[in-house]
Order: C-alpha cells, then structure tokens, then sequence
C-alpha cells in the first residue's frame, strides 16, 4: 500500500524524528499533525505586529492582530 502524500511541512517533521518513531504514527494522528501545521498559516491579517519585551527579569511578549471578521454573525 503506497504511502499517503504528505505536506512538506509534515515531511519535514516526520524525516527529523528516528525512523522507528515516524513510522508509529496512525493516519489520524498524521491528519492532526498536518492539521496543526496547516492552522499557523491559514490566515493573514491587516495588521500582525508582535513584540517581546523585557523589565530586568520579567519577559513579555506583545501581540497586535487586526483583519477582517469571518465568524459567521
């Protein structure tokens, strides 16, 4: 049985962990891998301004995102 296609970015992944390991992987948890790749680049936005700061010891980050509503009402 021929391998499933796979994204790049999931390629990527699954050739970075040992064989044994990548190879365990049900078809399911293969789609919600492909899923979480798919979901950090799905949308753009107007504005996406991020910003880390720091106060001595204390680390923040700063996250703007402005775009368009597309939740249905």
């Amino acid at each position: 049985m021929p391998a499933p296609e796979r994204s790049a970015p999931l390629g990527r992944f699954l050739d970075a962990l040992p064989h044994d390991l990548a190879a365990s992987f049900s078809d399911a948890q293969l789609r919600a891998i492909e899923l979480h790749f798919g979901m950090r680049h799905r949308l753009t936005h107007m504005i996406d301004w991020r910003r880390r700061l720091g106060f001595g010891r204390l680390r923040l980050y700063v996250v703007l995102l402005v775009g368009r509503d597309r939740h249905p009402a």
